[in-house]
């Protein structure tokens, strides 16, 4: 396995490229397979292992790349290599399909995630309330906004940020202290709540997933974030289709699972 950072498939990435590269028997170029995944920042655990997984037991190259889903779609219409996409941003989402740059027969929900409101484990100042009732989560934004509290939620380039400014604006919250991450600031949610730890922020579960510094206040429980995989249209449509179908599989499933992520049985 090689990390390649830097140059590559896209330019304004936030994470990385992943190549799953085979070396046990002398292969053709021609024989060669590859596949080329888009997805959101949040996947990077769960979808490099996956992907390590598939790619080894396929003798497939895998390269993912991971960003905000606005920046995904730009670098698809730009024409960038892309073979899947993977996002619960429903706006594009349906962009891609309206431009007829899918296979709409194959789109797979593949996982859901949770909203949560969070703190640092270091917030000393956190009103008792929150701390010890297990407020439900437009209780605790409440909460937030009657103390005049600070959150910080994530731009609408996102599939968290979108879903965070329409639960935010259906709150009518005028009296929180609302700071919304910029998109082009590529330092994580959950690192600036530790830089800042008297405030509060909402994540999705598995952003949280594993991270003992953060603490949840309040789970979003009537509403859950549906992961989506599409097929890119292109020459590599049959690939893609079968690693759509091994996101179904238990192995995948349970990777899912083991990164904070809801899945179906």
């Amino acid at each position: 396995m090689i990390l390649n950072f830097g140059r590559g498939l896209l330019q304004n990435i936030l994470a990385f490229i992943v190549l799953f590269l085979f070396c046990a028997t002398t292969v053709n170029a021609s024989q060669i397979k590859s596949l080329t995944i888009l997805a959101e920042p949040n996947l990077v655990a769960a979808l490099t292992k996956i992907s390590r997984t598939y790619s080894q037991k396929n003798a497939v190259i895998v390269s993912v790349g991971f960003a905000s889903a606005a920046d995904l779609i730009n670098d698809i219409d730009s024409g960038e290599p892309a073979d899947v996409f993977i996002s619960a941003h429903q706006d594009w989402l349906l962009n891609l399909k309206q431009k007829g740059l899918i296979d709409i027969y194959n789109v797979s929900h593949i996982a859901s995630d949770d909203l949560v409101l969070v703190t640092s484990h270091d917030n000393l100042s956190a009103p008792s309330y929150l701390l010890e009732k297990n407020p439900d989560f437009e209780e605790a934004l409440q909460i937030l906004n009657q103390n005049h509290l600070n959150l910080i939620i994530d731009n609408e380039d996102s599939s968290l940020g979108k879903y965070s400014k329409n639960i935010i604006e259906s709150l009518q919250m005028h009296d929180i202290k609302l700071f919304t991450k910029l998109s082009e600031d590529k330092s994580s949610i959950a690192n600036l709540l530790q830089d800042n730890a008297d405030s509060y922020a909402i994540l999705l579960a598995s952003q949280v997933n594993n991270r003992d510094e953060l603490r949840i206040l309040s789970r979003k429980k009537s509403q859950h974030l549906f992961y989506q995989a599409l097929v890119i249209a292109g020459d590599n449509m049959d690939i893609a289709r079968e690693f759509l179908k091994f996101l179904k599989t238990t192995q995948a499933k349970n990777i899912f699972k083991e990164n904070g992520f809801i899945v179906e049985n």
